[in-house]
C-alpha cells in the first residue's frame, strides 16, 4: 500500500473516490478533506465487517490523498470503502472485486462484453454466439446455476433476488468474462 498527499485548493467539499472500479489487481482510493481532522479509512465486506484498515485514527492536514489498495489482497466480492472524518462525518463508496484477468486471452472482448439488462427481474442476454457455459455464483463463490447452451437469452427466474457473478466460458473452456449482476424480485 502506498500513500501520497497533495494540497488542492479547488475542492469545496470532502470527497472520496475509487478508480478503477471494479477492481482486478489494484485500485487507487482518492480522498480530499477540507480541514485537518482525525481520519480512519477502512475496507468493509458486504456484511459490514472490517477486512482491512488502511488508516487508523490519524490526524491529517487538509488536502488531497491517494492510497493504493492492492486488489489481490481481497477475495472476489462486494466491498465498501469507508472514510471516517472526525467523529461526525463519514463517506463511503461501493466497490466490486472481480477475478483477475490473468489467463484470459482476449482482454478486448472482456472490456466490450455486456450482460444485460443489469439489474434484471427475469432474463439476461449474453451476446456471444455459439455454445457457451454460464456459471452463476453468489458473492461468496457458491455455484447457484450452471448451464451449457447456444442460446443468448438465459432465464434467472429460478434464482432469488441478490447479487451474483455471471461467468461465461466458450466451448473450448476459455473464460470469456465475469460480470456482477443484480437480480431483483
Amino acid at each position: 500500500m502506498s500513500f501520497s498527499c497533495g494540497i488542492s485548493f479547488s475542492q469545496s467539499v470532502d470527497s472520496l473516490s475509487v478508480d478503477p472500479n471494479p477492481i482486478t489487481n489494484s485500485t487507487i482510493i482518492h480522498f480530499y478533506i477540507l480541514q485537518s481532522d482525525t481520519i480512519t479509512l477502512r475496507v468493509l465486506n458486504s456484511w459490514g465487517l472490517t477486512v482491512m484498515t488502511l488508516i487508523q485514527s490519524t490526524i491529517l492536514p487538509s488536502g488531497s490523498y491517494n492510497i493504493n489498495l492492492p486488489g489481490d489482497s481481497l477475495a472476489v466480492g462486494v466491498y465498501f470503502i469507508l472514510l471516517e472524518i472526525g467523529s461526525k462525518k463519514s463517506l463511503h463508496k461501493f466497490v466490486v472485486k472481480y477475478p483477475s484477468t490473468a489467463g484470459i486471452t482476449d482482454k478486448k472482448a472482456i472490456d466490450n462484453m455486456l450482460i444485460f439488462p443489469n439489474p434484471t427481474n427475469e432474463f439476461i442476454t449474453i451476446p456471444i454466439a455459439g455454445y457457451k457455459t454460464i456459471i452463476v455464483t453468489d458473492i461468496n463463490g457458491k455455484i447457484i446455476k450452471s448451464i451449457t447452451t447456444d442460446q443468448q437469452t438465459i432465464s434467472l427466474l429460478d434464482i432469488a433476488a441478490g447479487q451474483y457473478f455471471i461467468t461465461v466460458s466458450t466451448n473450448q473452456n476459455e473464460k470469456t468474462t465475469t460480470q456482477l449482476i443484480l437480480k431483483r424480485e
